[in-house]
């Protein structure tokens, strides 16, 4: 049973909020924030800063929890998939996945430690919920190396390339691996939603 509890109605802290405010007016201000976030403080890799969960799933869920309540920001803050994926290269080893989602607004990314490990997160907006893609070396998961999965999780992959599973308070979680990267998604909406939106936008460009 995943442990880590999500808030279905989630409110976002007052750092999501200005970050949210700067990728929904103009394309200038969206390009200011990005700007001013790419230019701050804010460091190329962060430390993971959430509870040591060593199943992918449950730290994804965690990570969700994280990025809504303000702990973790985008070290990239762009709606442009081409300026995240720009940040990304040569920072984590993998591929990272950064789709154009219907009706979903890119917010922006990040790069983060855990226990060595280097991964990536990727935030979107819909609506007033939000998506987080966490990313890893799906080589290093499958192995059990940090992260790891579940025997369910590792046989519906094997067998469809999807797993689905539901936190406690209803949130969705789906993970999916192409080449060398493991997906997993989390937002607080239907699962089958959630798929039919990853599903739609996946495709050999956002990669």
């Amino acid at each position: 049973m995943i442990r880590a509890r999500v808030q279905p109605a989630c409110v976002p802290s007052p750092v999501l909020e200005s970050i949210l405010a700067g990728t929904s007016r103009s394309p200038a201000t969206a390009a200011a924030a990005w700007f001013f976030f790419r230019s701050s403080s804010v460091p190329d890799v962060r430390e993971a800063s959430v509870a040591s969960v060593d199943d992918i799933v449950r730290q994804s869920v965690a990570e969700y929890e994280a990025v809504v309540q303000g702990h973790v920001v985008p070290q990239v803050v762009s709606d442009r998939p081409d300026n995240v994926r720009t940040y990304f290269q040569g920072k984590t080893g993998f591929p990272v996945y950064v789709p154009a989602m219907r009706e979903c607004t890119l917010i922006g990314g990040g790069v983060a430690v855990y226990r060595g490990m280097r991964l990536a997160r990727v935030l979107y907006r819909h609506g007033r919920q939000f998506i987080v893609l966490y990313q890893a070396c799906r080589a290093s998961v499958m192995e059990g190396d940090t992260l790891s999965l579940s025997c369910r999780a590792r046989s519906d992959l094997d067998r469809t390339g999807w797993h689905c599973c539901t936190a406690p308070d209803g949130a969705a979680i789906v993970l999916w691996a192409r080449g060398r990267t493991l997906c997993a998604a989390v937002a607080p909406m239907n699962g089958e939603h959630l798929m039919a939106h990853l599903a739609e936008a996946d495709e050999p460009g956002a990669w």
